[in-house]
């Protein structure tokens, strides 16, 4: 067995300076963040577990098309309450989104911002349920259908 992260594991490399992409994050601190705060429930292909836990691939490319979307991803319990940073929070959501996401991801994203981040993921929600189905259907009324209320 092997601790995760960078440096360990089947994928590892020789440790380097932190890389930030042109997009805006640094992968390498994202992937270990994910690995370590969000992989356990979300799986690793962050395709969820059906009936029990929703996925973020794909749909998270939709929920950011919209102001409430963007701050129910800030604002579900695994992201609001985790040990992560502002800074960091912000950095794997934007991984999230351009790894996971790509073929769903709106052409003018804007990257998330610790600051951003700060001041919108608190207070975490309570009913996640009926915010995302509020969310969803939100996009459905407005055309975008791609995300079913189930999962």
């Amino acid at each position: 067995m092997y601790a995760a992260g960078p440096g360990n594991g089947p994928e590892a490399a020789a440790p380097t300076a932190t890389q930030t992409t042109s997009r805006g994050y640094d992968a390498a601190s994202a992937r270990e963040a994910w690995t370590l705060n969000c992989m356990g429930c979300h799986t690793g292909d962050a395709h969820g577990i059906p009936g029990k836990v929703p996925p973020l691939t794909g749909a998270m490319g939709h929920f950011v098309r919209v102001a409430e979307g963007r701050e129910f991803v800030m604002r579900v319990p695994g992201a609001s309450n985790s040990a992560l940073s502002d800074a960091e929070l912000a950095n794997v959501l934007n991984w999230l989104i351009d790894t996971k996401n790509a073929d769903t991801r709106p052409a003018d994203f804007k990257p998330y911002t610790a600051q951003e981040v700060a001041a919108k993921r608190r207070p975490a929600l309570t009913d996640v349920a009926k915010h995302r189905a509020a969310l969803i259907d939100m996009l459905h009324k407005n055309g975008d259908t791609a995300v079913a209320q189930q999962y």
